[in-house]
């Protein structure tokens, strides 16, 4: 019979679990509760028992927790059958066997368990099967072979029988028992003579040690006394040396806290250079931007002066074709600005001591986070930014281009009084002799007293310029709702007072940053009182110009006529109305490309005046900020303090050097290792001082013992003794010897009957023990197969008096041994589980040879948790669970 493979699912604790054997040696490896000893029980199982059937040992091998019945599947040949058997107990029980060779069948219930067991009837002893299946826990017991048939079969081949004992055996037996029990060991008043000589003789050779051994405890007192009084010498030098290295520590502590304390006052040295560096660097660069904004405003202020020159240019070009126009557009919108609020600077420090320094660092850091949390506020509550003042501004400047375009596209009405009498438009007084230019916008009422009342009303607009004008008022009236605020000024104010937070913010952070370095703010503040509350921030913002245009006044005059006269005169008025209109439509040609250059330059200006403006604010902001910032340390007091903080910190930098220089001379490291070098010999010195007292001690109360105990007495006493029991062995031996002589002439006859019959077994269990035990092996085999005793060099031991790995090595290669004497045929695997658990290491070697060389004939399955103990077993496959 040989295993192929074995399945198992649900089984105890596998829950899938598949292994292949092979025809030789397997070895099946792995932790404990993996399932090795689980293969083991599946095969009994399978063997023996109905899927049907609810033994309280099936039902053990459902697993915990699960609602599914175990199952094994064995792959197998026997004879010259090739089946594959399958079952299921507990939950859904089923029976399956295929038979693959020599026909094939497919057979479940009863039916397959009956077909499997008659099919192992007629290829293997089952007896022999069950023999060569060892289970966990039961290697110490010997295999009932003599009911095996497929041995006896083997042993038979002879054909001898067994003699029988005559009564001449029976009496030589009983008198040997007086002397030896069946196992060979002495027995009785002979088992007594031989255990009491030794006895005797080892009290002999005690007494005679212990008179020697008194003059070396004599010898061994006076040496330990002495060994004593230098070891207190050497405590006494250790304690003077400790005490003086201690003191020298305390020094060196002493160097090393003036080095800590000049450390931390350079630290804080540090920082007060790097807060001061870090204002007059913030200063500096405020003063640069200043001065730039002032470069700027200058700049700014050439270009609006230039284009107010070309721009005045223009309008006298137009002037001389109007006589009467004047500049009725002024400069539109305040310019950007955009400022940055300067921050005050921080607390000047003083290192003093380190109270003071982390009262005045807490101040410090209070009175900046203040600073960030009232501009984080001011920041939160503003929403309008510099770009969104750029783009509100931006939009304004549109509007009103768009409506000077309109302006400067509606019909023009010129207007000159001539005489004394008044002259009215839309309620505007020119004055005798006074000219001017009205925008027909809208209706354009025109008084002269007495003689007329004129409306003009102005025509259709360009269509094109009232979208740019609707469009532009339009996007500029939507940012003005976004920003929740009235005019482009208010926006300004806004962002001026939140681009000032936001300055005093950095500020504030990157001071705290510095005044922080890497302590933790929870930590200093543990000592002193929380932050203030929150204060508010305030801003200003400039102010807008307002712009007015004047008119002038004309009127005619009339004289007392004749009818005639007035006739010609109105015909010569009317040819000088005609002369008049050709040249004003002539003029108004020329007027159109002059009022276009003077819209384009007034464009240009308007830019210009708005860039002045921002510049002027930008330039009043940092001004302002500079001014503030002097007031509260001036240029050369920022200096002044950069100077002293340098100053410090090269001063504290010297200490620092000095104490550190001071403390390395002084050598710590090695210091500390004589210390404790000299504090360890102390405590060796006061060990090794107890130690040897107590061993003059000793030796003072063993000399007192012996002294008192009359040593040479019982030695001689002793020697009379020994003397007495040497005779009597002496005696007793030679009836012993003469009594096992005849036992073994008698038993002779019996051994060689019965060789023929248990020689091939006993020469096999031989063979494979002597690789265990070496070659002085041999063993007694019973008539039942079983072995009685196993002899070593010439000493014989009963079995069941053996050592349990003795025992259970002897009791595997008897199975081994049957299973190389069956023919291969009609054997069956080996199955060990857990075994040779006993064995040492150089015989585990021995028996990793056995088991190679039996699986070169037969099946051997080795179940194991400890796979070293097979780690030199050659030809084996390993198989590892998990």
């Amino acid at each position: 019979m040989k295993f192929h493979s074995i399945h198992l699912r649900n089984y105890r604790g596998i829950a899938d679990s598949r292994v292949e054997f092979d025809e030789g040696v397997t070895v099946v490896e792995g932790p404990n509760e993996v399932g090795k000893s689980s293969i083991h029980e599946a095969i009994t199982h399978l063997r023996e028992d109905k899927s049907s059937s609810r033994k309280a040992s099936v039902k053990e091998t459902q697993p915990v927790g699960v609602d599914a019945g175990p199952e094994v599947e064995l792959h197998l040949s026997t004879g010259e059958y090739e089946l594959k058997y399958r079952k299921r107990w507990i939950k859904q029980p089923f029976t399956e066997l295929s038979v693959i060779r020599p026909r094939p069948e497919q057979l479940s219930s009863d039916d397959a368990h009956d077909r499997f067991l008659s099919i192992l009837a007629d290829t293997v002893d089952v007896d022999l099967l069950v023999a060569l299946d060892v289970a966990q826990g039961e290697s110490l017991a010997q295999a009932p072979l003599a009911q095996i048939k497929a041995l006896h079969s083997a042993l038979n081949e002879s054909g001898v029988e067994v003699a029988d004992h005559d009564d001449f055996l029976d009496q030589v037996e009983a008198e040997y028992l007086k002397y030896f029990t069946k196992s060979g060991r002495e027995t009785g008043e002979y088992k007594d003579i031989n255990a009491q000589v030794p006895v005797v003789e080892a009290v002999f050779e005690e007494l005679g040690e212990r008179s020697r051994g008194m003059d070396e405890l004599v010898d061994n007192h006076a040496r330990a006394a002495a060994r004593l009084e230098s070891v207190r010498t050497q405590l006494i030098q250790a304690y003077a040396d400790r005490d003086e290295a201690e003191q020298a520590a305390k020094a060196v502590a002493e160097l090393k806290a003036v080095l800590d304390q000049a450390v931390d006052h350079a630290k804080s040295a540090q920082r007060d250079e790097q807060i001061a560096r870090e204002a007059l660097d913030r200063r500096t660069q405020l003063i640069a931007d200043a001065t730039d904004a002032q470069r700027a405003v200058a700049e700014a202020r050439k270009t609006v002066t230039d284009l107010e020159s070309a721009q005045s240019d223009k309008d006298s070009d137009l002037e001389r074709f109007q006589k009467a126009l004047e500049e009725k557009q002024s400069a539109v919108d305040d310019a950007r600005a955009q400022a940055k609020a300067a921050a005050k600077t921080l607390a000047k420090a003083r290192a003093r001591a380190e109270l003071s320094d982390l009262t005045r660092r807490l101040e410090a850091i209070r009175e900046h986070d203040e600073k960030k949390s009232r501009a984080q506020a001011t920041i939160g509550s503003i929403t309008v930014t510099t770009k969104d003042v750029e783009k509100l501004s931006s939009l304004e400047t549109e509007v009103r281009i768009a409506e000077h375009a309109k302006t400067s596209a509606a019909a023009q009405i010129e207007a000159k009084q001539l005489g004394t009498r008044a002259l009215n438009i839309d309620g505007a007084e020119l004055g005798e002799g006074n000219s001017g230019e009205f925008a027909a916008l809208k209706d354009v009422r025109i008084m002269i007293d007495g003689i007329a009342d004129i409306t003009v009303r102005p025509g259709a607009s360009p269509i094109e310029l009232d979208k740019a004008l609707a469009s532009a008022k339009g996007a500029f009236e939507a940012e003005l709702e976004r920003l929740d605020i009235d005019s482009v000024s208010q926006a300004r104010d806004k962002s001026n007072v939140r681009a000032d937070a936001e300055a005093v913010m950095a500020e504030a952070d990157s001071t705290l940053k510095v005044l922080l370095g890497q302590d933790k703010r929870d930590k200093l503040e543990a000592a002193l009182a929380r932050a203030q509350q929150i204060l508010g921030a305030d801003g200003t913002s400039p102010s807008t110009d307002d712009k007015a245009g004047n008119g002038a006044e004309a009127d005619s005059q009339t004289g007392d006529r004749s009818l005639s006269e007035l006739e010609t005169a109105v015909a010569e008025s009317e040819t000088i109305v005609d002369d008049a209109q050709s040249a004003v439509e002539s003029t108004r040609i020329e007027l159109e490309r002059t009022r276009t250059c003077r819209d384009d330059a007034r464009v240009e200006t308007v830019r210009a005046q708005t860039s002045l403006k921002e510049a002027e604010t930008q330039h009043e902001r940092l001004t302002s900020s500079l001014a503030e910032a002097r007031k509260a340390d001036s240029d050369a007091d920022l200096d002044e303090e950069v100077k002293s903080a340098e100053a410090r910190a090269t001063n504290v930098g010297s200490q620092v050097d000095e104490a550190r220089v001071a403390y390395e001379a002084a050598d710590p490291e090695t210091l500390e290792m004589q210390l404790q070098n000299l504090r360890q010999l102390v405590g060796s010195k006061e060990a090794q001082r107890e130690e040897v007292r107590q061993d003059v001690d000793r030796l003072s109360a063993l000399i007192d013992d012996r002294a008192s105990e009359g040593i040479y007495e019982k030695l001689a006493d002793a020697e009379e003794t020994m003397e007495s029991a040497r005779k009597k062995q002496a005696r007793l031996g030679r009836q012993a010897t003469a009594i096992k002589l005849l036992r073994t002439t008698v038993l002779k006859h019996k051994e060689e009957s019965q060789r023929k019959y248990v020689a091939p077994f006993k020469e096999q269990i031989e063979k494979l023990g002597r690789l265990v035990f070496g070659q002085g092996l041999s063993v007694e085999v019973s008539e039942d197969l079983e072995i009685v005793s196993r002899t070593l060099n010439e000493r014989t031991v009963p079995f069941e008096s053996l050592s349990g790995g003795t025992k259970e090595q002897l009791a595997l290669i008897g199975r081994l041994a049957v299973a190389t004497l069956v023919d291969s045929d009609s054997g069956a695997p080996v199955v060990l589980d857990d075994a040779f658990g006993f064995a040492d290491a150089e015989r585990l070697n021995a028996l990793n040879v056995i088991l190679g060389t039996v699986g070169q004939s037969a099946q051997v399955i080795l179940l194991t948790c400890q796979p070293d103990r097979f780690a030199r077993l050659g030809g084996a496959k390993t198989v590892s669970l998990t």
